[in-house]
């Protein structure tokens, strides 16, 4: 049971129960993070970004008043492919609009680089945790491009082994195709590692790819059931949390 799973330490944080009622503790190899909420405070402006992606879509064809600026972008793109398919376009013509769609995400992500702000407690978080010898991913539905650029302007790029954008897969989370392929790129199983996130998508592709989850949340408004999650307030007590679980 996923609610157990996360709100029970002993098997949130690595500790598991055998057939035979065993404690068995799985080392901790690797930490993802998700990037905007997480270890930046995000300055992209999402309302314009879904305003202009459902213009484009209703301009290429998807019924008009479908979409909204309440869905999240994935949900937007989602019910848009299925109402194009619905009406016979082709999927080359669909490959070609969600392309569109992706370059205007990145314009508005890349637009806004420069007002994104630094989460208190990230670096010396990050640098800790790779003097503990442990691997680091980030899992980002922004693109490559901002993602990169965002790291390098606060110098946590040295920190990451591995970088997985929105542009770089397929289907992003809360797909848990993502959550997967960084996994394989990071060498390590999803019981030997941790991932934080601010969202609900992250928590759900955490639950669908096996991932242990912390929600990382500094305030109460959250999309997610307050009793539903273990939380930090603090990115630094990732570091107490780990610890613990050594």
């Amino acid at each position: 049971d996923f609610r157990n799973s996360i709100t029970n330490p002993l098997l949130f944080f690595g500790v598991f129960l055998n057939s035979n009622g065993e404690r068995l503790r799985l080392a901790l190899k690797a930490v993802i993070f998700d990037l905007d909420g997480t270890l930046i405070n995000s300055a992209i402006p999402f309302k314009k970004m879904k305003t202009r992606i459902i213009k484009y879509l209703e301009d290429a064809g998807v019924t008009p008043g479908l979409l909204n600026e309440e869905m999240l972008n994935f949900e937007i793109t989602r019910k848009a492919v299925d109402d194009l398919k619905s009406k016979g376009f082709s999927e080359k013509y669909i490959k070609k609009t969600l392309d569109e769609v992706s370059n205007l995400m990145n314009e508005v992500e890349l637009e806004s680089s420069d007002d994104a702000s630094l989460i208190p407690g990230v670096p010396e978080t990050l640098k800790a945790l790779k003097d503990q010898g442990l691997k680091l991913g980030l899992m980002t539905r922004s693109c490559r491009k901002y993602a990169e650029k965002i790291l390098g302007k606060f110098g946590l790029r040295r920190y990451f082994d591995v970088i997985l954008a929105r542009d770089d897969i397929e289907n992003p989370k809360p797909d848990p195709s993502h959550a997967i392929e960084l996994l394989k790129l990071l060498n390590v199983s999803a019981e030997e590692t941790l991932f934080i996130g601010d969202h609900w998508s992250d928590a759900e592709c955490a639950k669908s790819s096996g991932l242990k989850f912390v929600l990382f949340r500094r305030d109460e408004n959250s999309h997610v059931e307050k009793s539903e999650f273990s939380k930090i307030r603090n990115i630094k007590e990732i570091l107490r949390i780990i610890k613990g679980n050594g």
